[in-house]
């Protein structure tokens, strides 16, 4: 049964038992304004008590464009995907272009079942974090001929776009900084790993640099956290605990890092006297920790803007917007100092 067999059938359900035809159903559904008040109360009342809801899927083929985007980001907690939505959201709207969010709660499978629901939604693209994905949602996304994006790296498939950063970059950039200001050891805590491509490219990233940079990979420790501040607290303890303490960390997220120093305020270590911490984001908490700190800034602001303009293109344009890959900037702050000589 394809997808207007389906709807059909439901409404003819609603009509039977609201008393009058599947067409003035759907004008009742679609808000139309010639079907009279009691008409349109039996047809809602019918719809409650079967239940029944309307196909966006359907409803989106019937009327070509659903002016609907799906976006799912990992999670809505603290600001890390938020300024990225915004911007998308605002762009979009300049077009009356609706967009609806969704989490996987960095769950590869949950994120599938996400897409499957924006799917049924009826959206005509969707807005992913990352390249690791379920081969299931690619080949869900190509075959219902869905434009996706993925964001937040710069590594895009034959057919969807990447409009972000290189991540393996960032962590050189971190690397290459603290290596700068004199630290020769260092550690770093990084963000979940395990299907996430964004954290493992900024720790590979991080330890390949130092490894050019004549510091054995063995001599790096790097440990993994949750972005949430006790996870950077927890971890922190772990590396103190170590004989030959780091003199600088780099941190996956500014939330991680915010944990840090909050470990190293309740145990008398001094930021940056004693270890400098390096951030990764610039979120709004970089400016609260004290001292305030220094961090790697994600573009994200233009990332949802450029994103926008690319679900907004036309077929044509699009492919010349496939692959964007934008600059990373290092922010300066009092977290981190130069080596005591």
């Amino acid at each position: 049964m394809d997808i207007d067999e389906s709807l059909d059938a439901k409404l003819v359900d609603v009509a039977k038992r609201a008393g009058c035809s599947p067409a003035t159903v759907s004008r009742v559904l679609n808000n139309n304004p010639k079907v009279g008040l009691g008409v349109r109360e039996k047809v809602l009342k019918a719809a409650a008590d079967l239940g029944y809801v309307p196909n966006g899927s359907a409803r989106a083929l019937r009327s070509t464009r659903s002016r609907l985007v799906g976006t799912v980001i990992p999670t809505l907690d603290h600001a890390i995907y938020a300024t990225m939505v915004n911007s998308l959201q605002a762009r979009l709207a300049e077009k009356d272009v609706s967009i609806i969010i969704s989490t996987s709660l960095y769950d590869v499978d949950m994120e599938l079942d996400q897409v499957r629901l924006l799917v049924e939604r009826g959206v005509e693209s969707i807005v992913l974090v990352g390249s690791i994905h379920r081969p299931e949602t690619i080949a869900l996304l190509e075959q219902r001929k869905i434009a996706y994006v993925f964001t937040y790296t710069s590594t895009s498939t034959e057919i969807g776009a990447a409009i972000g950063f290189d991540n393996e970059k960032a962590g050189r950039m971190a690397a290459r900084y603290l290596i700068d200001i004199g630290h020769t050891r260092l550690a770093m805590i990084a963000g979940i790993t395990d299907n996430n491509d964004r954290a493992a490219a900024r720790r590979d990233g991080f330890v390949a640099e130092l490894e050019r940079q004549g510091i054995a990979k063995a001599d790096v420790t790097v440990l993994e956290s949750a972005y949430k501040i006790e996870g950077g607290r927890n971890a922190m303890k772990r590396l103190m605990e170590k004989a030959d303490r780091p003199t600088a960390v780099f941190c996956g997220s500014d939330i991680i890092a915010a944990g840090v120093i909050k470990y190293c305020h309740e145990n008398s270590i001094a930021v940056p006297g004693d270890i400098s911490v390096l951030g990764f984001d610039n979120l709004e908490i970089a400016e609260l920790t004290t001292p305030d700190l220094t961090t790697v800034e994600v573009p994200a602001r233009e990332m949802g803007t450029i994103t926008g303009d690319y679900l907004l293109a036309t077929s044509a344009q699009r492919q010349h917007m496939r692959q964007r890959e934008l600059p990373l900037r290092l922010v300066v702050r009092a977290s981190t100092a130069p080596i005591a000589r």
